[in-house]
């Protein structure tokens, strides 16, 4: 724990903190994920989990395309609930959680490193993830993301934990490994990543009887553990994540060609989004290949994980985006930063200093321009006032408060994003991009400002033949009731 006391580290931390928490609005972008992670917490703090499935299944089932499962993994909405029992649906309130999690992974990731590296190359690189413009950009959602970054990189510590451990610290990697897929159900990779690497290990030392007890014992604790928190968690929570899986069905290998090539091209948001930082993630690249290769040996549980979550990437028929590779970018970093020393020492002996200085200098110059871009949009974001964006400003308000209060509560909406209208208004929603589709809802809602995205655009409606009658119009949205 005495790494933890280094001021250095510290004053990272808190840095990033303050910069977190003013990239921070009292809004939120229209993508509903959010809204379902809530709508979750809320049910838990009203015990009413089971009413919560019951009418997601008609927004999930009855839309027009399959938008999510019927219920995420419980582990999220179960950090929100404290939160949202004493504020409600405060968008700025429910952001908080991420930001105390994203200081753990922060803590994490040093004390992972710090066994790797010398401690300023420790410091250098959390400094990297602390002032992170994508992270840090990223604290303003409402998402599982973050946690899971925490508990993953968690799990990973103490995975690769090479000190002499008694049965409690593999019964709590157990627990880890189970709140993490609680959280994500792609958490069970690092389960399999753990008894991946203890099967290679028991397979290497198989003539040793003492050492194969020992990793089927260790082995054995973790799973068992695993498998109790498990039980625990099914029987508190309702299903509802298996119908993730109904997704599978959208496989193909045609587009998990496309995913290699979309996913590699993806790592290099971690750096910046213009032309420049990707060909610098290019040239990155190939020290990460050294890395890689010059620590196969000592890092197989991270080159096991990196490539079971890749594969499940891949397969997967959904585009998924940045955030899903958020818990390889540091052990894509870490290899990296090893295969630039690994190459430095193969440079020639007179070379070797100014080499170093090169290196520093090259890595302490992208740690403050992340610095920089943080600080400039979390200043930005002050200067605006933290401002309301997405489903709460007011044109949304709006629509949610006629739909309360001039529609029963049994009425059924239209709308292109029908979680965060079943979240503010409590009445069951589908979204519908079919014409036919529209005679299963009351209320047709539609935005002025997103054309067709998971819609029937405001200037083909007509040709539905729907009858309908408008009731409300603002700068971003038509409602319309449906004639009988």
């Amino acid at each position: 724990m005495g790494e933890l006391r280094n001021q250095l580290l510290i004053i990272i931390l808190l840095l990033s903190m303050v910069i977190g928490s003013s990239h921070l609005t009292r809004g939120h972008e229209w993508g509903d994920d959010f809204a379902s992670y809530i709508m979750q917490a809320k049910s838990i703090v009203n015990g009413d989990m089971q009413d919560f499935v019951q009418h997601n299944s008609i927004t999930i089932y009855q839309s027009s395309s399959q938008i999510g499962p019927v219920a995420y993994p419980w582990g999220y909405p179960l950090i929100l609930t404290p939160v949202y029992a004493v504020k409600g649906i405060s968008p700025l309130a429910l952001k908080l959680p991420g930001l105390f999690f994203f200081a753990g992974f922060l803590i994490c990731f040093y004390l992972m490193m710090r066994t790797r590296l010398p401690r300023t190359d420790s410091l250098l690189l959390v400094s990297l993830f602390a002032f992170n413009p994508m992270l840090i950009g990223f604290l303003d959602q409402i998402l599982s993301d973050l946690p899971f970054l925490f508990f993953s990189t968690l799990a990973l510590l103490l995975i690769v934990n090479e000190k002499k451990r008694s049965a409690f610290d593999y019964v709590l990697l157990g627990g880890v490994i189970s709140f993490a897929f609680f959280i994500r159900t792609t958490g069970i990779l690092l389960l399999a990543s753990f008894v991946a690497v203890g099967l290679l290990k028991l397979w290497r030392d198989r003539t040793n009887r003492e050492q194969v007890i020992y990793f089927l014992r260790n082995i054995f604790i973790v799973c068992v553990s695993f498998g109790v928190f498990w039980l625990i968690y099914s029987v508190i929570f309702p299903g509802g994540s298996e119908s993730y899986f109904d997704q599978l069905r959208g496989f193909n290998f045609e587009t998990a060609l496309r995913h290699i090539k979309d996913y590699f091209q993806l790592f290099s948001a971690f750096f910046g989004q213009s032309l420049i930082w990707k060909y610098l993630y290019y040239f990155l690249f190939i020290f990460f290949l050294i890395g890689l290769w010059s620590r196969l040996k000592e890092e197989l549980v991270f080159i096991i994980f990196f490539s079971l979550w890749m594969l499940m990437l891949v397969i997967w028929p959904e585009w998924q985006g940045p955030r899903f590779i958020f818990p390889l970018f540091p052990i894509f970093i870490y290899f990296t930063y090893q295969g630039m020393k690994t190459a430095l020492t193969k440079l020639p002996e007179q070379y070797h200093q100014p080499s170093q200085s090169v290196f520093y200098g090259f890595w302490i110059l992208i740690g403050g321009i992340f610095l920089v871009t943080s600080s400039t949009s979390a200043y930005v974001n002050l200067r605006n006032n933290r401002s309301i964006n997405g489903p709460f400003d007011p044109y949304s308000i709006q629509v949610y408060d006629y739909v309360k209060e001039k529609t029963p509560p049994d009425s059924v909406i239209v709308f292109f994003k029908p979680r965060a209208m079943r979240l503010m208004t409590d009445h069951d929603t589908i979204m519908s991009t079919e014409c036919d589709r529209m005679s299963q809802g009351d209320i047709i809602v539609l935005s002025r400002q997103v054309g067709e995205n998971q819609q029937i655009a405001p200037e083909e409606i007509g040709s539905c033949n729907v009858p309908l009658n408008e009731v409300l119009r603002n700068r971003r949205f038509i409602i319309y009731e449906i004639l009988e």
